[in-house]
């Protein structure tokens, strides 16, 4: 391996593949890029003029962590559904493209059967929501539109003249980010829960049997 990737230095050193199993770690990128995202954008909030350029990655990062946390949700909700419903939410090809809004009947099959609204998403309801998602895979389908200006045809990525407050994108994507953090870590513990529940049944019923 290369040097750029060896260094003494202990201070700025990161670990990727932390733990072996790499769909447990979607919500720790998208963490990563959230954060980056809102340092960006806070520190554009502070100049009195920032160009054009600086404000590009916002939306990017953001966007990048917007799939991260819906792939999480979906991966961790096809799981847990497996355990308590009949609902079968398909993974199989989850990790093959960068759309979004085919990600949104999983979704609401998953918060549909945790009873969830979308309170505290800064979005009025799952509907609002999904609009969201559809309008952001009109212009970004493909999760490189924010970061390329041009597509393989020459033709530009994103209408002439498309403007974005990065400043208020950014306020608004970390309520709705916390919001499915929290989703995803929910079901995380939900699934953990049922598990640990039914694998306690099994070896009690295995006792019942032995004796």
């Amino acid at each position: 391996m290369h040097n750029f990737f060896h260094s003494k230095r202990h201070r700025g050193r990161v670990a990727f593949n932390f733990i072996g199993r790499p769909t447990e770690e979607l919500t720790a990128f998208a963490s990563g890029y959230r954060q980056a995202g809102h340092t960006v954008a806070a520190r554009i909030a502070g100049l009195p003029h920032c160009p054009d350029y600086e404000g590009y990655p916002v939306l990017f990062l953001y966007r990048h962590a917007l799939e991260l946390y819906l792939k999480a949700i979906v991966y961790r909700g096809a799981k847990l559904l497996k355990l308590i419903s009949d609902e079968n939410v398909d993974t199989k090809k989850l990790f093959q493209s960068h759309g979004l809004a085919g990600l949104l009947p999983a979704i609401r099959a998953i918060f549909k059967e945790m009873q969830w609204e979308f309170d505290g998403s800064g979005l009025r309801s799952l509907d609002d929501f999904e609009n969201f998602i559809r309008d952001l895979d009109k212009l970004d389908f493909r999760g490189d539109a924010f970061r390329y200006p041009i597509k393989t045809d020459l033709n530009a990525c994103l209408p002439v003249h498309f403007s974005v407050n990065v400043v208020e994108f950014s306020e608004r994507m970390d309520v709705l980010s916390n919001f499915l953090e929290g989703a995803a870590e929910l079901i995380r513990e939900n699934w953990k829960a049922e598990a640990e529940a039914r694998y306690a049944l099994q070896q009690l019923t295995a006792e019942w049997q032995n004796t």
